[in-house]
């Protein structure tokens, strides 16, 4: 199982962590996530290729800086791009982050199938409650969370980005 790159630049692996960069910051390319046992393709995407930072791990959400493309843990409260990072690309590394198509991200417990995403009290996680005011909108649960803990599960992302209640309207 892998991903392996449909279009973008020559060498681009959207799960590789680069010790240093190996592209561009900002290049965009598209991947898709095949099962090599059946060929059966479960994820695909488009990515964009960032610079690490501390803590970030696969699943974890980033809140995207347009103008560095250095991305954040995604904060409550964020307004701006959104995605989801592909793998643990730490301060030192660089790497992908997933911007559209069908991926894992951190979600708090409980979430339901189908449902609205929020920014979290908790850095890099999104939930389904509404209370802290900052909508991920062009992202939603694929699956159901589990019930106890949080944890990677589906989700489905269309270019993501966070707005408050109040700035949306």
């Amino acid at each position: 199982m892998g991903w392996r790159t449909i279009s973008g630049p020559l060498g681009a692996q959207v799960d590789n962590v680069d010790s240093s960069a190996s592209f561009q910051y900002g290049t965009r390319c598209y991947a898709q996530y095949y099962d090599t046992s059946s060929a059966a393709t479960t994820y695909h995407g488009d990515f964009v290729y960032v610079k690490g930072v501390a803590s970030a791990a696969a699943g974890k959400w980033a809140a995207l800086n347009p103008d560095n493309d250095t991305p954040a843990l995604l904060p409550d409260g964020h307004i701006g791009g959104v995605g989801v990072f592909v793998s643990s690309l730490v301060a030192s590394k660089s790497g992908w982050v997933q911007v559209t198509g069908k991926g894992q991200g951190l979600l708090a417990a409980a979430v339901a199938d189908n449902a609205i995403l929020y920014t979290t009290a908790t850095a890099g996680q999104a939930g389904a409650d509404a209370a802290s005011q900052s909508e991920i909108m062009g992202a939603r649960a694929a699956a159901a969370a589990d019930s106890s803990s949080a944890g990677n599960v589906d989700v489905e992302l269309w270019w993501p980005h966070c707005a408050t209640v109040a700035s949306a309207l």
